[in-house]
């Protein structure tokens, strides 16, 4: 018997709608290659003019064909980034641009100028203002990248207001980097928004940092661990850690730590010195350059008690210890012999063996490793074993030079310009009356 048509409907069942998909592990497969590889940078267009009036072009004619999102991102970052930002030529695009995110509901549109107003944030521009109104009058049609990081950050599209709250928000990470990353932030240095918001940190975690956990969490937020060191505001950053000891000296531990990590971040201020240091006060940069010398006449002498058994350095190291105390010493380098070099490379860290300079090498005689001080207007030089103490005019195109990589000692033996007294009876008279 042939079956009706009522029969065969009352027999379907209602379909049953597939769940929706889970893009857990592709966000997780993005996250690792983002934190092996780093973020993709933007390319420098090469004709933003160009670029420009394109887009000014196709609004006016209205013309639309074949137009990549990619295109309109593009043009976006320009408009809304120093110096085009501040051009009223360019006002039709972003009014264009403005009164498309008001309607928009696709994320390959909203998404991208989310990414734009953190790049080219800044409080003072009309055109950062602009463009945080309009992703706020969007917040509920943004991609579910975003929905995450403007629910923990309400405020993230207030220009006035994103800074502090994402400052309060760091302020209550133990680890910054990974506590923004976890709220949304992919980046996490990127320029703009985050700058402005480091910076308000910096002034928020300023009273801690006399305590060891907040020095620490601060400098883990400047090279978070396979991260490079952030750049900018990074003398800002430099200045806070070093502000709280231009008084008081820190305890040695904290010292030790300051040390060893700012030069590893950002190198020796003397030898292989980062830009940052250019603008960082110089009265806090000479702070660091004295710790830098007590700390390495004090490594000198550990290495050389480890690898020159019976040395006859006793005296010496008091006697330099005491001209570094009372500050007759200016300036400090060292160069270890072959045994001492390797040593004193095996107590740092893998990532400075990897970048340091932070002391030389004496190739000549494998017993001499060497103390090269600037005292006003001497060089001096002392080394172990029978060296002798040789006291160099400053003005001499024969002294010695500090912070070079490689010295030998034949070659500075050989510079007859030079003063010099053997370790016998009152050595220390003899230097302190000719220097």
């Amino acid at each position: 018997m042939t079956e009706s048509l009522s029969e065969m409907l009352q027999r379907m069942r209602t379909p049953q709608m597939p769940s929706a998909p889970s893009f857990e592990q592709i966000e997780r497969s993005i996250e690792k290659v983002i934190d092996r590889f780093g973020t993709p940078q933007q390319p420098v267009e090469k004709d933003p003019e160009r670029l420009l009036q394109e887009m000014q072009a196709r609004i006016e004619s209205w013309t639309w064909e074949k137009v990549p999102m990619g295109f309109v991102s593009r043009v976006g970052r320009l408009v809304f980034s120093a110096p085009w930002r501040d051009c009223s030529d360019w006002d039709l695009i972003r009014d264009f641009l403005i009164g498309e995110l008001a309607v928009s509901t696709r994320p390959g549109l909203l998404n991208p100028f989310v990414q734009i107003y953190i790049g080219t944030f800044d409080a003072l521009s009309s055109a950062s203002r602009r463009l945080g109104n309009a992703l706020e009058g969007a917040r509920a049609r943004l991609g579910v990248q975003w929905r995450q990081l403007v629910a923990e950050v309400p405020e993230f599209f207030d220009v006035d207001q994103a800074p502090r709250a994402l400052a309060k928000r760091m302020m209550q990470m133990d680890d910054i980097w990974v506590g923004l990353r976890r709220i949304g932030l992919r980046m996490p240095h990127a320029p703009g928004l985050m700058d402005a918001a480091h910076l308000t940190f910096l002034t928020e975690i300023g009273p801690g940092l006399t305590q060891r956990a907040e020095i620490e969490r601060l400098l883990s937020w400047l090279r978070p661990a396979g991260q490079p060191a952030r750049a900018m505001g990074a003398a800002e950053a430099i200045s806070a850690l070093l502000r709280p000891w231009q008084r008081n000296a820190p305890p040695k531990d904290i010292q030790a730590l300051l040390i060893d990590r700012l030069t590893e971040l950002y190198g020796h201020p003397k030898v292989n010195r980062h830009a940052v240091w250019n603008l960082v006060d110089p009265g806090l940069e000479q702070l660091v350059l004295r710790w830098l010398m007590g700390a390495d006449i004090r490594f000198l002498f550990r290495v050389l008690d480890e690898v020159e058994r019976g040395h006859m350095w006793r005296d010496r190291e008091d006697f330099w210890w005491l001209m570094y105390e009372t500050g007759r010493i200016d300036e400090v380098w060292i160069a270890f012999n072959h045994d001492g070099f390797r040593t004193a490379m095996a107590k740092l860290s893998p990532d400075e063996r990897r970048f340091s300079k932070r002391f030389g090498h004496q190739i000549g005689e494998r017993d001499k490793s060497l103390l090269i001080m600037r005292i006003g207007n001497k060089i001096v030089v002392e080394g172990t074993f029978n060296f002798k103490v040789h006291i160099f005019e400053t003005t001499d195109r024969f002294a010695p030079r500090l912070y070079q990589q490689k010295y030998d000692v034949a070659d500075i033996r050989s510079r007859h310009s030079a003063l010099t007294k053997s370790h016998l009876g009152d050595w220390q008279s003899w230097v302190r009356r000719h220097i």
